[in-house]
């Protein structure tokens, strides 16, 4: 998902999907899709008025992910960058430590990376992570991150060569990220796209919030009560995404499908009781977006407003379900349940 966002910490997208604006110098016609953004989608209007909520584990799940013919990242490598000073604090190293090692097990595990060979990717690695400590910025637009990215790059400390690259920046406690009109402060907790290098291929990013509730405000998504492990969370969905649809961003930005990987733009929406949810055109809404898309949608349209559905433990790590088209569910590993 580009981003993954809760009714229950927030209402992260807007159901209107209102036409995106043509970059500059693109024709009309060149534009053959609209892709569906789960994360602009108003979480609260998936539930008839009045409807109850319910949370656990979903009883009804539907989605089917298409090949549009892009890319796939078949023999990932993902090196984790962690943003700001904290990390290189008592509680930021053990936080990094855990981190590190759940990355580690995520591009090995058998379960999510036999859930990726189903979409033609294969166990990954996983390089040593880098500390930027010097970063003080806070507040992070989708612009701010990619400009880090590319300044690291150009500076050498971050080594894009291997094209199936992916850097996944996490930010320390406290920052905001944005995305557009999405916020963390209103339940965004990440995103994956690609900048361009200096030679034009692609250096692929996810970035993923410091999620954590302090009183009654959440910054990003309070899966567990415990940061570290809303970030595996975070992080599981955007990696995975990144490995089965790099360039969605290209995707958007040029409006030519050919660059989707493995998309869902056909299961209409609906909700658990069978009935239509509707654009602000009054049209039913078809698609669910992306690998990790699906398990956060359709537990919002089941009513779990708390995900508890979408994600599970692996290894001792907290990673989100994703969705297998062969088994017709979200789950931790192939086969599963």
């Amino acid at each position: 998902m580009s981003r993954v966002q809760s009714a229950g910490v927030a209402t992260p997208i807007d159901p209107s999907l209102p036409e995106h604006e043509e970059p500059a110098g693109t024709s009309t016609h060149s534009r053959r899709f609209e892709p569906v953004d789960p994360d602009r989608i108003e979480f609260e209007d998936l539930r008839p008025p009045g409807a109850p909520g319910r949370d656990g584990t979903t009883n009804v799940e539907t989605g089917h992910l298409t090949f549009h013919g892009g890319k796939v990242l078949r023999s990932l490598d993902l090196v984790p960058v962690y943003v700001g000073a904290y990390w290189q604090t008592l509680p930021g190293k053990r936080d990094r430590a855990r981190n590190d090692a759940a990355m580690a097990a995520l591009v090995k595990d058998p379960g999510h990376t036999g859930i990726w060979k189903e979409y033609g990717a294969s166990p990954g690695t996983a390089s040593p992570s880098k500390v930027l400590a010097g970063v003080t910025h806070r507040d992070w637009s989708k612009q701010d991150v990619e400009a880090l990215i590319e300044a690291q790059v150009r500076a050498g400390n971050l080594d894009a060569s291997d094209p199936e690259r992916v850097f996944t920046l996490v930010l320390p406690p406290g920052a905001t990220l944005r995305d557009g009109e999405a916020s963390s402060t209103a339940g965004l907790g990440g995103f994956h796209g690609n900048v361009t290098a200096r030679d034009g291929h692609p250096v692929y990013y996810a970035v993923v919030v410091y999620s954590q509730r302090t009183g009654d405000r959440v910054n990003g998504i309070d899966f567990t009560g415990t940061p570290i492990d809303n970030v595996t969370i975070t992080e599981s969905h955007e990696i995975t995404e990144a490995v089965t649809d790099p360039d969605v961003g290209l995707a958007i930005q040029t409006g030519d499908p050919n660059y989707l990987g493995w998309y869902d733009d056909t299961t209409p929406m609906q909700r658990r009781d069978g009935t239509a949810v509707l654009d602000s055109f009054g049209r039913p809404m078809r698609g669910k977006g992306e690998i990790g898309d699906i398990p956060v949608l359709n537990a919002e349209l089941e009513g779990d407003s708390a995900l508890e559905s979408a994600w599970g433990w692996r290894y001792g790590f907290a990673f989100q379900t994703e969705w297998s088209n062969r088994d017709g569910k979200a789950e931790l590993e192939p086969g599963e349940g």
